[in-house]
């Protein structure tokens, strides 16, 4: 036995409702077991309980068996990372040399993970230079590394390509071979879920006893199936707001983008997907000027508007906001006020006026703010903290920043990272509205079933080069 948990709950201090009531679950060596549900149902909050990180921030009841090790990798792995380290290499062996392992033996078994992981050519990277996903497999390779008896994974393949997740599946099952148990939580299901032994799902903080329908629970399926809805089509003959040719970055020595060329006409979505560290973020990052000196980017990026061509590539950052609104991975980098509504309110300066007019211009933001929050579906978090928002909502809450610009075009770092079903309908509708004003979107996305389901257009990134699919 690797963990048992007997009738087990958690309340949060200064809440009324417990977090999690009546958990009874069994996790034995040589299994992996999902327990998946919506939004705030629990999830997270079972990991951190179960490894023990709870005990300052409320009570717990029931009785948990912690005899066993167990290793946990939450839900933002970045911030696991040590911030000691500035390479691949020195971050992955560094659990194992504060542990007293011999330095060959520790070096040896990180090379070993890293390989296993597929990601060993990264071993004299610098940390700051990977994708979202790569610097997950680093977290997750770290903490393998101390040879855990049950290893808890929150949310693990959310950042991660179709492949690494089955690379990632097999070095599980590999795991599980050799005796150790693997618990998975999460709002969706994927390659990951697929192959666990035993599939739960918590709904407001209760285990259910049967998981007949994963999506009647609230849970998002990214993986497609064959009846899955085609890609949307449009007959949109109208001129592009967006054109971009021969984009071309390098940094140092490496082409991360190769000569793509781009389209984005009004009514329409171009999800991009490919590999980790392919470029996905690189491409975007370039369209709106934000990679820095330490890239080279070359190559013509046009918007029209009313009519008017403008070269974005000869524009700063802050001109080219005007055209492109920006929505990052991590939302939490683009959010800095004290509520949701004073976030919009700042969102862009006030248009030019006289002052006696101020007043009136003021009204009239106030009044653009509101409809945003209602477009956006934030009405009723309009005078919450952001970051007491859950992730999805806090990257709608960006997203909803970016609207108040009255930018033409959407550019959207994995929009659906952490989504349940709701969440996911939410976002479908936020972009339905963008378009149909006439708008374009260019998402990045892991999400093969969103891509296949919800977009116009679809580009795959190889070797930097964007073909269409």
């Amino acid at each position: 036995m690797a963990v048992a948990i007997r009738d087990a709950g958690f309340t949060y201090h200064g809440e009324d409702t417990a977090a999690l009531s009546g958990i009874n679950l069994d996790i034995t060596g040589g299994t992996m077991t999902a327990v998946l549900g919506t939004l705030g149902s629990g999830t997270s909050t079972l990991c951190r309980m179960l490894s023990g990180q709870l005990a300052s921030r409320g009570a717990t009841t029931g009785t948990i068996d912690r005899s066993s090790a167990i290793a946990l990798l939450g839900v933002d792995p970045e911030a696991q990372l040590s911030g000691m380290t500035s390479h691949i290499g020195d971050e992955t062996q560094l659990a194992c040399r504060l542990h007293g392992s011999d330095p060959a033996e520790a070096r040896s078994r990180a090379r070993n993970l890293l390989e296993q992981l597929g990601i060993d050519e990264l071993w004299s990277r610098r940390l700051d230079t990977l994708s979202g996903g790569q610097r997950q497999l680093v977290a997750l390779a770290r903490i393998l590394a101390l040879g855990p008896d049950l290893l808890v994974l929150d949310q693990p393949a959310q950042s991660l390509d179709p492949q690494m997740r089955k690379r990632l599946a097999t070095v599980l099952q590999e795991f599980c071979d050799w005796g150790g148990a693997v618990l998975i939580t999460g709002h969706q299901s994927d390659e990951l879920t697929r192959i666990c032994h035993e599939v739960r799902v918590l709904d407001a903080g209760r285990l259910q006893t049967t998981t007949a329908s994963i999506r009647s629970g609230g849970v998002w399926d990214s993986l497609p199936d064959g009846a899955a809805t085609p890609s949307k089509t449009t007959s949109s003959q109208a001129d592009a707001l967006l054109t971009v040719r021969d984009l071309t970055v390098d940094r140092g020595s490496s082409r991360i983008l190769d000569g793509v060329d781009l389209d984005l006409r009004p009514g329409e979505l171009t999800t991009v997907t490919g590999a980790n560290g392919v470029g996905k973020s690189t491409l975007l990052r370039a369209l709106l000027g934000l990679l820095g000196r330490s890239a080279t980017v070359t190559g013509t990026i046009t918007v029209s508007r009313l009519g008017e061509m403008t070269r974005m590539d000869t524009l700063p950052t802050h001109a080219r906001s005007a055209y492109l609104g920006w929505v990052g991975q991590d939302p939490g980098l683009q959010l800095s006020a004290a509520t949701v509504a004073r976030e919009l309110l700042h969102a862009a300066p006030l248009p030019p006026h006289r002052r006696r007019d101020r007043s009136q211009v003021r009204d009239q933001r106030r009044s653009d703010v509101d409809a945003v929050l209602a477009e956006a579906d934030l009405t009723e978090v309009a005078d919450e903290h952001p970051f007491d928002l859950d992730v999805p909502r806090r990257k709608d809450v960006v997203i909803a920043s970016a609207l108040m610009t009255e930018a033409s075009v959407l550019l959207l770092d994995e929009p659906t990272i952490g989504r349940d079903l709701a969440a996911m309908t939410r976002l479908d509708a936020i972009i339905g509205r963008f378009l149909s004003r006439g708008g374009a979107v260019l998402a990045t996305t892991h999400d093969q079933r969103w891509a296949h389901e919800s977009a116009h257009h679809r580009l795959r990134l190889v070797d930097g080069r964007a073909h269409q699919r």
